[in-house]
């Protein structure tokens, strides 16, 4: 049998709900030279029996159980170890993959050989269909890798690479969350991760998801892949406070807003001396750092009226006598 051009990877866990709207769409694509291995992550649910059933019907799909839990990322892990695609594509069993997705990141990539990856636009998707409005873009591939150090890209469902460069980085590590956060600050370091400025990935948001479900363990596990990303961008140390600081800036959480700015000063120093950086990286950059710091703002108004209102006037005034030089 030929090797097809794609494999398509999911990794799942009691996805009995949504796992046959996943699969239809992948079914669905205008570019159908590919397999589609299903990893049943021990489900105690019908997840099994939704896959055996689209298997009747296409031997295109294929699927792999575990006897025992160990996670999407090991999972995944599973299935890219028998692959046999040039590429592989990624979607979450709840998520929804427009027909075009393959061909359009296919494309991309013959188009722009420095990248070994890319990822894409997406749109929120519900139990009554796409969410208007919300639609989550990124930026640009140099300015990526620094607005990482910030917050993480729910991307994982419009991931495109290369299998060779894949298993080139390692693979995903055997950790149950925040993985793909690893995959991104790696793959962008390397200058291998491109953007496809399209919505090309429907992420559905529904009370069971997994990051939803364990938010103290996603963020600790964030934290560590923060940390390390600074101390290869940077080649200095981040303290733990420090990467608290950052995510709570990133995220617009409640925080010290001294600390917060002076972390996003401290972001802007070391993005500045990136030298890899063109113009168009650092205005991006540049507007980033404007944006976080009204949130930040923002966010603290009510709990800090007095030093939020003195900070933003302070801001103002060194905008200002920038804008002046």
């Amino acid at each position: 049998m030929p090797h097809p051009l794609i494999t398509v990877i999911t990794a799942v866990r009691n996805g009995e709900k949504y796992l046959a709207e996943t699969i239809a769409s992948i079914q669905a694509q205008d570019l159908d030279e590919w397999e589609y291995i299903i990893v049943d992550d021990a489900s105690s649910d019908g997840t099994r029996e939704v896959v055996e059933q689209a298997m009747k019907n296409d031997r295109r799909v294929q699927l792999l159980c575990r006897r025992e839990s160990a996670g999407p990322y090991t999972a995944a892990n599973d299935a890219a170890r028998i692959s046999r695609g040039r590429y592989l594509m990624r979607t979450d069993g709840d998520d929804l993959q427009p027909p075009d997705r393959f061909r359009r990141q296919i494309r991309f990539l013959s188009e722009h050989s420095r990248f070994k990856a890319c990822v894409t636009f997406w749109q929120a998707l519900d139990d009554q269909g796409l969410v208007p409005g919300r639609i989550a873009t990124l930026p640009r591939p140099g300015a990526f890798k620094w607005y990482l150090l910030l917050r993480s890209a729910s991307i994982h469902s419009s991931l495109c690479i290369e299998r060779d460069a894949f298993f080139e980085i390692g693979g995903y590590r055997d950790l149950p969350l925040s993985q793909d956060y690893r995959l991104w600050c790696d793959l962008t370091r390397r200058g291998w991760l491109g953007v496809l400025p399209e919505v090309l990935s429907h992420v559905r948001f529904h009370e069971n998801r997994s990051t939803n479900r364990r938010t103290a363990l996603q963020r600790t596990l964030a934290h560590k892949v923060v940390q390390d990303h600074w101390l290869a961008l940077t080649g200095q140390p981040c303290t733990d406070d420090d990467v608290a600081t950052l995510w709570a800036v990133g995220y617009s959480l409640p925080s010290d807003i001294r600390r917060g700015l002076a972390m996003l000063d401290r972001w802007d120093r070391s993005w500045s001396g990136d030298a890899t950086l063109d113009a168009e990286d650092r205005k991006e950059l540049a507007g980033l750092s404007r944006l976080r710091r009204r949130k930040l703002l923002r966010a603290n108004l009510r709990r800090q009226p007095a030093r939020t209102l003195l900070a933003a006037m302070k801001q103002q005034l060194q905008q200002a006598r920038g804008a002046f030089l």
